[in-house]
C-alpha cells in the first residue's frame, strides 16, 4: 500500500482512471469529480481530513472543509444546525457551478460494493432535504474494486 501520504488512508480502495486521464493510480471520489467536472464548472472530493498531507496527484480534485466556498460552508452550517453530529457526514463529492450554486450543486456520497451508509451520513442528506437541496441533487456512485 506504501505511506499514508500515497493513498491518503484509500491502500485497497484504490483504482484505476476510468477515462485513462490523470491521475491514473485514483479512488472513486476522484473519479467521480472528474466525472462531475464535465457537466458543473466545480467538482470536489470534500474530506474532513487535513488535505495537506494529500496525495500531491490527487490534490487538483480534493478540499478541506476549511477551503468550502462560502456558500457551501453556509449551507453546511445551517444543516448542523438541524443534526447533532458537528462533522461527518457531506457527501464525499460536490459539484457545482458558479451561476446559482446551491441550485446546481451535485452531492454524491461514494461507496464500495460491501459499504453501508453511517448514521451520519443519513442526517446531513435529512438535514440538506429539509433546507434548500433538492432530492435529484443527492445521489450515491458504487463501484466495485
Amino acid at each position: 500500500m506504501g505511506p499514508w501520504e500515497e493513498h491518503f488512508g484509500k491502500g485497497r480502495g484504490q483504482v484505476y482512471s476510468l477515462d485513462q486521464t490523470a491521475p491514473l493510480r485514483s479512488c472513486n471520489e476522484v473519479e467521480v469529480a472528474k466525472v462531475l467536472r464535465r457537466i458543473r464548472q466545480h467538482a470536489f472530493w470534500v474530506s474532513v481530513f487535513n488535505t495537506t498531507r494529500m496525495f500531491a496527484l490527487w490534490r487538483p480534485w480534493v478540499l478541506s472543509m476549511a477551503e468550502l466556498p462560502p456558500w457551501l460552508d453556509h449551507l453546511d452550517t445551517a444543516i448542523r444546525g438541524r443534526i447533532r453530529a458537528k462533522k461527518g457526514g457531506m457527501p464525499d463529492v460536490v459539484a457545482w457551478n458558479d451561476e446559482e450554486p446551491l441550485r446546481s450543486a451535485l452531492f454524491v456520497e461514494c461507496k464500495g460494493l460491501k459499504e453501508g451508509v453511517r448514521e451520519v451520513q443519513e442526517d446531513w442528506v435529512w438535514g440538506a432535504l429539509e433546507s434548500e437541496v433538492g432530492e435529484a441533487q443527492i445521489a450515491v456512485s458504487v463501484r466495485p474494486f
